[in-house]
C-alpha cells in the first residue's frame, strides 16, 4: 500500500518541505506528544500519532499507546490519508476494507481495525503526514471529533513552523506574536480538556494539573501542586492506587485503567476513571502523565439501574419462592405415595412402569424448583471451607462429561486457594457454566477456569457493608463459544430468559448461577463479544482455614427402638412420613404443627424423642424454633429440618443452627431414611 497516485512532482514537494522542517528523526518533543495525548483522551482511543512520509517510510514524530517509531511505506495507512488533504480518511474496521485488509498490521499482532487520520498540510499546501488515531476494535467517529484531528493536526503544522521561524527569525515581531497565538491554542486544548490531566513525578508529587480539576473538584490546579497525590486518594483505595503507580514506575507506555474515589473540595468523595503513561525517561516531560475522567454520576445511574433490577427480581424471587416451597410439599407427598405403592405392586406390572414415569417427573419437577429456589436466594446454604485446587481437579471427571469429547478442558489455579462455599451449591454453578460452553462452541474449542486471589476496595466490589479491602478468590471461567451481543449481554441474567428454542429450556440456568454465588457473599458477572466467546467472572470471599467436620456425641436410645417424633403441616406429608418410618422398624409420633409437636412431647412424660424431624414453615411456629425449643426441654434429642424454601429464619445466616441437620424438599424415602439413620447412628 503506497501513494501510487502521487507524482514525481508532489512527492519532491514533499520532500522539500520535511527538509525545510528539519524534523526528520529529532527528539521527542512535549509539545507534539501533549497533541497526541489530547487527541487520544478527545478520540478514546489507545494509540494517536504524529507521522511524517518521506520516499521510503512512515516516520514517528510522536507515539502514544505504541513502542513502533517508523514503519515502511508500503504499509503505512497515512499514505493514502495525505492523497486527500483537505478530508479526515476514516476506515471503521480494515477487516473488510479492500486496501487494508491484507496488512500486515490489520493481519498481524497490532491488530489495527479503527484508523482515522487528518492531513498535515504545510502552508502551502504541501501534505507531509497526519496526526491519526488508532483502536484495535471497530468504531465509529463523530463529525465533531474529525474536525478536532484536523485542528490538532494544524497545529501540528503550525508548531512545526514556529521551530522553523524560531531558527530564521531575526527579531521579527510579527513572527514571535504569531508564534505567542499558536502557543496559547495549545496551552487553551491542555487547559480546558474535558479530561483531569495531571502530571505525577516518581514520588507521586502532584507538578501540574488541567484546569478542568477545578470544574470536577472544586479546587484550582495550584490547591494540588507541589502535593502528594495520596493525599487526596480515599484511604481504602490507598494501596490499590499505590500499586497502578508502582506498575507505571516500572513500565512503559500505559497502564491498565483503574477506579478509585479522589476528595472534593467540599469533603466529599468522587469516583475517578484513568491510566497512566510512564514519561519520566522523557527530558521534556520527566514525569508520569495521568488522564482521568468523574464517572460518578455515571455510577450512580448504574446502581439505579441495578438496584431497579434487584428489585425487579426480588419481587420474583418471592414469588417463586412461595410457588417453589408449596410445590415441594405437592412433588414431596407424590413422591413418598407413589414410591409406597411401588412397593405394593408387582415389579413387572404395568403399573409399576406408571410409578416409575411419576418418579421420573418428580425428579425433573424438583430441579425445576431447585432453580427458582436458588435464583430467590432460598436455597439453604451448608457452607464450608474449601479448598479449590484440589476441588476443581475433582471435579475434572464431571466437567469433562458435561463438555463432551469436543471440548478440551483447563484448569489453573494460582496457589492454595481457599473459599468458604456450599459445595453441592457451588458445584452445581460451574456445571451450569460448563453447560452453557458447550452449547456455545458446537463444533468445539477449550473451557478454561482460572483462580487466583485479588484484593478489592470498597470502589470495586458490589455494596456488601464491610468496610476497607477485602479479600476474595476470583474464577475466571473463559470459553471460545459463539458469544453474545450487548442486548444478549444485558439480559443474561434475568429469570426465564433464554435465547434456545422455546420449551427447551426455561431460562433459569445463569440467574440460578448469580443467586448461589450472590447468597453466598459473592457476586458473578460475564464479558462477551459476538465470535469470540464468553469470559465469566465468579468472585468469592476468601475464607482463611479448612473446617474439619466435628463428629457428633455417640447416641443412646430411650427404649428399644429409636422414637422419632415427626411434624408437618401437610396431611399427605405427615401420612407418609408415618408409614415409611413405622416400616422401617422406628417408633413414630406425628404432629400437625408446632405447637401440637409440643403437646406431644408433654404427652410422652419422663421419656422423649431420639430424632426430630420437622418442617421448617409452618404456622404460628416455624420449625427452627420447634427444634430450639425441642432442645430445652430435651437435650439429647438431635433435629432434622426438612423444607424446600426456608425463608428468613433459615436463610439468613447463610446456614443451619448449630447441631442441626437439613434435608431438602423434595426427598425421596430412601433420601429420609438415610438421613434418619445417619442422625440416629454413633458417629
Amino acid at each position: 500500500m503506497t501513494d501510487l497516485f502521487v507524482t514525481p512532482a508532489d512527492l519532491q514537494r514533499r520532500l522539500d518541505a520535511l527538509a525545510r522542517y528539519q524534523i526528520m528523526d529529532t527528539p521527542p518533543e512535549p509539545e507534539f506528544d501533549a497533541l497526541v495525548a489530547r487527541a487520544s483522551v478527545a478520540c478514546e482511543t489507545p494509540v494517536a500519532m504524529v507521522t511524517l512520509l518521506d520516499d521510503r517510510r512512515q516516520w514517528l514524530k510522536a507515539r502514544l499507546g505504541t513502542h513502533i517509531t517508523e514503519t515502511p511505506l508500503a504499509h503505512a495507512f497515512c499514505a493514502l490519508a495525505i492523497e486527500h488533504p483537505d478530508e479526515v480518511m476514516v476506515v471503521t474496521d480494515a477487516r473488510y476494507d479492500e486496501r487494508f485488509r491484507g496488512n500486515p498490521y490489520v493481519t498481524g499482532y497490532q491488530k489495527i481495525r479503527f484508523y482515522a487520520g487528518a492531513p498535515m498540510v504545510t502552508p502551502d499546501g504541501v501534505p507531509i503526514g497526519t496526526l491519526c488515531v488508532i483502536d484495535r476494535q471497530p468504531r465509529h467517529i463523530s463529525a465533531a471529533k474529525r474536525e478536532l484531528l484536523k485542528a490538532l493536526a494544524h497545529e501540528a503544522v503550525s508548531l512545526m513552523e514556529s521551530a522553523r521561524n524560531r531558527r530564521d527569525m531575526t527579531g521579527d515581531v510579527e513572527a514571535i506574536k504569531a508564534l505567542q497565538l499558536r502557543e496559547a491554542y495549545f496551552r487553551h486544548l491542555t487547559e480546558y480538556s474535558l479530561e483531569l490531566i495531571t502530571i505525577l513525578e516518581a514520588d507521586g508529587t502532584i507538578r501540574f494539573e488541567s484546569r478542568s480539576i477545578e470544574r470536577e473538584l472544586g479546587h484550582p490546579p495550584a490547591h494540588y501542586r507541589g502535593r502528594n497525590a495520596s493525599d487526596f486518594v480515599h484511604p481504602d483505595d490507598l494501596p490499590m492506587v499505590a500499586g497502578a503507580f508502582q506498575e507505571a514506575l516500572e513500565r512503559q507506555g500505559h497502564t491498565p485503567v483503574i477506579r478509585f474515589r479522589f476528595r472534593h473540595a467540599d469533603g466529599s468523595y468522587r469516583i475517578l476513571e484513568g491510566s497512566g503513561n510512564n514519561l519520566l525517561n522523557d527530558p521534556a516531560v520527566f514525569g508520569v502523565v495521568f488522564n482521568s475522567r468523574d464517572i460518578t454520576e455515571t455510577v450512580r445511574l448504574q446502581e439505579e439501574v441495578e438496584r431497579g433490577r434487584k428489585e425487579k427480581e426480588d419481587a420474583i424471587a418471592r414469588m417463586t419462592g412461595g410457588v417453589a416451597h408449596d410445590f415441594n410439599n405437592i412433588l414431596t407427598a407424590v413422591q413418598g405415595l407413589a414410591a409406597l405403592t411401588k412397593q405394593r405392586v408387582p415389579a413387572s406390572s404395568i403399573e409399576a412402569g406408571y410409578l416409575a414415569d411419576i418418579h421420573l417427573a418428580t425428579e425433573r419437577a424438583a430441579r425445576l424448583t431447585q432453580q427458582l429456589l436458588a435464583f430467590s436466594h432460598r436455597v439453604v446454604l451448608q457452607p464450608r471451607a474449601i479448598e479449590l485446587g484440589s476441588w476443581l481437579h475433582a471435579l475434572e471427571p464431571r466437567l469433562m462429561g458435561t463438555l463432551g469429547t469436543s471440548i478440551g478442558l483447563t484448569i489453573a489455579t494460582h496457589g492454595e486457594l481457599r473459599v468458604w462455599q456450599d459445595a453441592a451449591q457451588f458445584e452445581q454453578v460451574i456445571l451450569q457454566l460448563a453447560a452453557n460452553a458447550r452449547e456455545a462452541m458446537p463444533e468445539g474449542g477449550r473451557f478454561t477456569i482460572e483462580a487466583l486471589p485479588i484484593i478489592l476496595s470498597p470502589a470495586e466490589r458490589p455494596r456488601d457493608g464491610r468496610e476497607g479491602e477485602v479479600n476474595y478468590v476470583r474464577l475466571t471461567i473463559t470459553d471460545q463459544g459463539t458469544g453474545m451481543d450487548e442486548a444478549t449481554m444485558a439480559r443474561a441474567f434475568e429469570p426465564f430468559f433464554t435465547t434456545r428454542t422455546e420449551g427447551q429450556h426455561p431460562g433459569l440456568g445463569l440467574s440460578m448461577c448469580r443467586g448461589i454465588i450472590e447468597q453466598s457473599g459473592g457476586h458473578l458477572t460475564v464479558r462477551s463479544h459476538v465470535g469470540r466467546g464468553s469470559v465469566f467472572h465468579v468472585c468469592l470471599p476468601a475464607a482463611d482455614i479448612v473446617e474439619e467436620d466435628t463428629p457428633l456425641p455417640p447416641m443412646t436410645f430411650s427404649s428399644g427402638l429409636p422414637t422419632i417424633l415427626f411434624v408437618d403441616d401437610e396431611a399427605m406429608l405427615r401420612e407418609v412420613g408415618l408409614t415409611v418410618l413405622l416400616e422401617a422398624g422406628y417408633r413414630v409420633i406425628v404432629a400437625e404443627d408446632g405447637h401440637d409437636a409440643l403437646a406431644r412431647l408433654a404427652d410422652m412424660g419422663t421419656a422423649r424423642p431420639d430424632l426430630l424431624v420437622t418442617d421448617v414453615v409452618m404456622p404460628g411456629m416455624s420449625g427452627v424454633q420447634l427444634a430450639t425449643e425441642v432442645s430445652r426441654l430435651s437435650p439429647g434429642t438431635r433435629a432434622l429440618l426438612c423444607s424446600g424454601y426456608t425463608r428468613d429464619a433459615l436463610a439468613q445466616s447463610g446456614g443451619l443452627p448449630a447441631g442441626v441437620a437439613f434435608l431438602p424438599k423434595p426427598y425421596s424415602l430412601a433420601a429420609l431414611l438415610e438421613k434418619v439413620g445417619e442422625m440416629l447412628s454413633a458417629r
